[in-house]
């Protein structure tokens, strides 16, 4: 399996970035294509609210959602928080969310987590086995 964090999800929805728009979309629609995409309750909430902060429409944000939620997508567990937990206190508290994005593609035992976000997630690339590719 594939995840995707909510940064690349975020660029598949929007194009703020020509080039980070298509890389996101012909990645997740490869995935989706080959049955190995899967998100997080967690990325459908993030992207909830990074839409919504970009002025998106109410009507427009439940269909990009409900899309999202109609594909592979996971509940996040306790023991997912726990291993976020861990992690966390490795890198530090404050990106406790991509640590739960970690721990969720981790438990899921995903082939490679896919993101946008550099700094936080080359820190946490120490601390897991989980291959991480930010593009």
């Amino acid at each position: 399996m594939r995840y995707f964090d909510s940064h690349v999800i975020f660029n598949y929805v929007v194009v703020q970035d020509y080039a980070k728009n298509q890389r996101a979309n012909r990645l997740i629609l490869d995935a989706i294509t080959d049955a190995r995409f899967v998100i997080s309750t967690l990325v459908v909430q993030e992207l909830g609210y990074g839409l919504a902060r970009f002025d998106l429409e109410a009507k427009q944000i439940r269909v990009e959602l409900e899309f999202l939620t109609s594909l592979n997508i996971s509940t996040v567990s306790k023991s997912d928080l726990n291993r976020a937990l861990q992690l966390a206190e490795m890198i530090g508290f404050k990106h406790i969310k991509d640590c739960i994005h970690t721990a969720v593609a981790e438990n899921l035992e995903c082939e490679s987590l896919y993101t946008y976000n550099k700094s936080d997630f080359r820190r946490i690339q120490k601390f897991t086995d989980l291959e991480i590719i930010i593009l």
